[in-house]
C-alpha cells in the first residue's frame, strides 16, 4: 500500500513536470514565432522551415522526458531547458529588433529644433520676465504659426515679420529693436558667413526647444529615391545625396550633390541659394527644392549627424576607406563618448581601418583638396558602402545590439519599417547589391547672389549637363526590371 502511494506522489510528479515543461517550451515557441514572422526579415519557408524544427525538438524534448526511464527522461529534460533557454533568448533579441524597428522606421520623422530670443548685449535684458513689447522675426524663415503662437502665448507680447535676416541682426546690436527670434543653426552660420555681426554684440534672454513630426503616407514601391543628408555641427547640410534603390535588380545608386550647389528655394517665388543655406526655411525646403530641379521625386528622407556616424562606425568595429593620397583631415570636438582626441590627424595614401572619429573627419574634410567639395562627395560615397558591407557581414551579428543602438542615434527618417525589412530580408537571402555612383559638378562663382545673406557670396553653378545626365541615370535605375 505504502509502495502504491509512493508510486503514485512519483507519477504525478512526473507529470507536474511535464505539464509545466510543455506549457513553457509551447509559450516560448509561439511567442518566438509570432515575433519571427513579424519581424519579417527572413523568406517565409526559412521562417517556417525554423519554427517547424523547433516544434521538433520540443516534441522529442516532451516524449523523452514521458518515458519511464530515469536516463531517457532526464535526457528529455535537457533537450527542453536547453531548447527554452535558446528560444527564450531568441525571443529577447527578436524583441529587440522588432522595438527597434518600430521606433526607427514608423514612416514619421522627429526633429527638434532650439530656438533663441536675441537681445543687443549692451541691453539690460537677461531673463524671460524681461521679454515684453514685440518680438521679431525672419518673414521666410523655418518659424512656423505653431512657434510664433506659442511665442504670443508665452509672453503675451507681439511677433513682427522682418524681411532681411542680417538687418534684423544688426538692427538688435544697434538697439533699433529689441528682441528677436532665431533658430539656433541659422544663428550659427550666419554669424560665420557675415563677419560684420560679432557674437559678442548679441546676448540670448531665452532659449527654448520645439519638436515637430511629419508623417510619410507614400505607398511602398519596388523602386524609389531616398534624399540623405549630412548634418554638420554648425547644422549646414554638409553631405547631400540622392539614394536610388532598386529592389528587382538589386542596383543602389548614389548620385552626390555639393553642398553649395545653386538653386531656386522651394516656396520664394524664384529666390535662390546655395544647398547647404536651405535649413533656415521651413522643414521640408531643401527636399522639395531638389525635387523641382532634377525633376523627380524623392520618396523618403534621412537626416544623419555626425555623433550618429562616430558611434555607429565604433560599434561596427571601424571600416576600411581607400585613398588616392594622402591628407589631412580634423576631428571636431564632438559630445560623443567613444570619439577621440579633437585635433588634425594624417590619413596616408593607401587601404586602412578608421573608427568612428577618423572616419567622421574624412567625410567632413574638404579644404585639403583641389576639388574641395568634390572630393569629399566621393570621400562620403565610400564611406556609405563601407559601412554597408559591415552591416551586412556575419560581424555585425555579434555586436548587433550596440549597433542598432548606435543606429538609433544616426538618423531621423520617414523610411517606413516595411521598406528597412524588405532590403534586409533580400540581403540575408544572399542578393548582391550593386552599388553605383556618380556626381553633379559645376562652377565655382563667388558674387552669386545669395538669398540668406541679402548679399553676395559663394555657390557654385551647376553644369547643365551634368543635371540632364544624372536624372537620366535616376530615371533609368527606377524603371529597370
Amino acid at each position: 500500500m505504502k509502495k502504491s502511494k509512493k508510486n503514485i506522489k512519483t507519477i504525478k510528479k512526473t507529470c507536474n513536470k511535464l505539464i509545466v515543461l510543455s506549457i513553457v517550451s509551447l509559450i516560448n515557441l509561439v511567442v518566438f514565432s509570432v515575433l519571427i514572422l513579424k519581424i519579417n526579415i527572413l523568406s517565409l519557408k526559412y521562417s517556417i522551415l525554423i519554427i517547424f524544427l523547433l516544434l521538433i525538438i520540443n516534441l522529442l524534448g516532451l516524449l523523452l522526458l514521458s518515458r519511464k526511464s530515469k536516463i531517457i527522461s532526464k535526457l528529455g529534460i535537457i533537450i527542453l531547458s536547453i531548447s527554452i533557454i535558446l528560444v527564450g533568448v531568441g525571443s529577447y533579441y527578436l524583441y529587440y529588433i522588432d522595438n527597434f524597428l518600430d521606433k526607427s522606421f514608423n514612416s514619421e520623422r522627429k526633429y527638434i529644433t532650439t530656438y533663441y530670443i536675441l537681445t543687443s548685449s549692451s541691453n539690460k535684458y537677461s531673463s524671460k520676465k524681461d521679454i515684453k513689447g514685440n518680438v521679431y522675426y525672419y518673414a521666410n524663415s523655418s518659424n512656423n504659426k505653431s512657434i510664433l503662437k506659442k511665442i504670443r502665448e508665452d509672453f503675451n507680447i507681439k511677433v513682427s515679420p522682418y524681411d532681411n535676416i542680417i538687418s534684423m541682426l544688426k538692427d538688435t546690436v544697434n538697439k533699433k529693436i529689441d528682441f528677436m527670434l532665431i533658430d539656433e543653426n541659422s544663428y550659427n552660420i550666419i554669424l560665420n558667413l557675415d563677419k560684420d555681426i560679432e557674437q559678442g554684440n548679441l546676448k540670448i534672454v531665452y532659449k527654448f526647444k520645439v519638436e515637430d513630426m511629419t508623417k510619410n503616407n507614400k505607398k511602398e514601391k519596388p523602386a524609389y529615391n531616398i534624399y540623405i543628408r549630412g548634418i554638420d555641427t554648425d547644422g549646414l547640410s554638409d553631405y547631400n545625396a540622392i539614394v536610388t534603390v532598386n529592389t528587382i535588380t538589386h542596383e543602389v545608386l548614389l548620385t552626390s550633390i555639393p553642398r553649395d550647389y545653386y538653386m531656386e528655394i522651394y516656396g520664394t517665388n524664384g529666390k535662390k541659394d546655395s544647398l547647404s543655406h536651405m535649413f533656415i526655411y521651413p522643414e521640408g525646403t531643401s527636399r522639395k527644392s531638389l525635387e523641382k530641379f532634377f525633376g523627380i521625386s524623392l520618396d523618403y528622407s534621412v537626416d544623419i549627424t555626425p555623433e550618429g556616424v562616430v558611434d555607429l562606425v565604433n560599434q561596427l568595429g571601424g571600416i576600411t576607406y581607400c585613398s588616392d593620397q594622402s591628407f589631412n583631415a580634423y576631428i571636431p570636438d564632438l559630445n560623443t563618448k567613444t570619439i577621440a582626441k579633437a585635433g588634425w590627424i594624417r590619413i596616408n595614401k593607401g587601404c586602412q581601418v578608421l573608427d568612428g572619429s577618423k572616419t567622421y573627419a574624412v567625410a567632413h574634410e574638404r579644404n585639403s583638396f583641389v576639388g574641395r567639395d568634390r572630393m569629399r562627395q566621393k570621400n562620403c560615397q565610400k564611406i556609405i558602402i563601407a559601412i554597408f558591407e559591415r552591416l551586412k557581414s556575419t560581424n555585425s551579428f555579434v555586436n548587433y545590439k550596440g549597433i542598432l543602438e548606435s543606429l538609433n542615434n544616426l538618423y531621423t527618417t520617414d523610411i517606413p519599417r516595411r521598406v528597412i525589412t524588405s532590403i534586409a530580408k533580400d540581403t540575408i537571402d544572399g542578393a548582391e547589391w550593386k552599388f553605383i555612383t556618380q556626381s553633379v559638378d559645376g562652377s565655382d562663382k563667388w558674387d552669386a547672389d545669395i538669398a540668406i545673406l541679402n548679399d553676395k557670396g559663394y555657390a557654385m553653378i551647376p553644369n547643365e549637363s551634368d543635371v540632364i545626365n544624372a536624372t537620366n541615370k535616376i530615371n533609368e535605375t527606377l524603371k529597370k526590371k
